[in-house]
C-alpha cells in the first residue's frame, strides 16, 4: 500500500473536488460534444428526413443527431413501419430458402390447409399439409393441399417411379 504524505492527500482531494463540481462536468460535456449545426438540423429534420439520413447529411453519426435533438428540445417523430416483407427483408433469400421458410410463405400466401384436393375429406381431426408436386419447392404454384395420409401415399407413388426409372 502507498503511503502519500498529508500535503499529497490534501492535493488530490482538492483536485477531486475540482473535478466533480457541475461546472467541470458541464465544461467537459462541452468539449466532448460532436459540433451540429442546430438549424441546418432541424431544417433537415422537419423535411421529413429520418435521424439516420439527417445524420449521414451532417456526416456525423445517428447518436449525435438523437443527442443534439434531445439538447435541444427537438421531439422525435414516431418510427413509421417498415415493410418487411419479402425482398424488403434482410433475410429474405429468395429461391434459396430452405424447406420450412417455404411452407411458410404457403401459409402466408394461401393460409394453412383445412381441406384435401385429393380426398376431398375436410374432417376436423385430421393434419392437412402443403404437398409439392414435382419437388420445384420455389414455385407457390406447384403445392397442393393434402391430408398427411394422401401426401405420404403421393410421395411413395412418386419415390417409387424415380426408383424404377433408375
Amino acid at each position: 500500500m502507498k503511503l502519500f504524505t498529508a500535503e499529497t492527500r490534501k492535493r488530490m482531494s482538492d483536485s477531486a473536488r475540482l473535478r466533480c463540481s457541475a461546472e467541470w462536468r458541464k465544461n467537459q460535456s462541452r468539449k466532448l460534444c460532436t459540433p451540429i449545426d442546430a438549424k441546418k438540423l432541424l431544417e433537415l429534420y422537419d423535411s421529413g428526413m429520418t435521424q439516420t439520413e439527417v445524420a449521414m447529411a451532417l456526416g456525423v453519426s445517428q447518436k449525435v443527431v438523437f443527442n443534439a435533438m434531445r439538447r435541444l428540445g427537438i421531439k422525435s417523430r414516431k418510427a413509421a413501419k417498415r415493410n418487411q416483407t419479402r425482398e424488403q427483408n434482410d433475410y429474405w433469400k429468395g429461391d434459396s430458402a430452405g424447406y420450412q421458410a417455404m411452407h411458410r410463405r404457403l401459409d402466408a400466401m394461401f393460409g394453412r390447409p383445412q381441406s384435401c384436393s385429393v380426398c376431398h375429406t375436410s374432417e376436423p381431426g385430421r393434419w392437412y399439409e402443403w404437398a409439392s408436386l414435382s419437388g420445384r419447392y420455389s414455385d407457390p404454384k406447384d403445392y397442393k393441399r393434402m391430408c398427411r395420409k394422401c401426401h405420404r401415399a403421393y410421395d411413395n407413388a412418386r419415390r417409387k417411379k424415380v426408383i424404377q426409372h433408375a
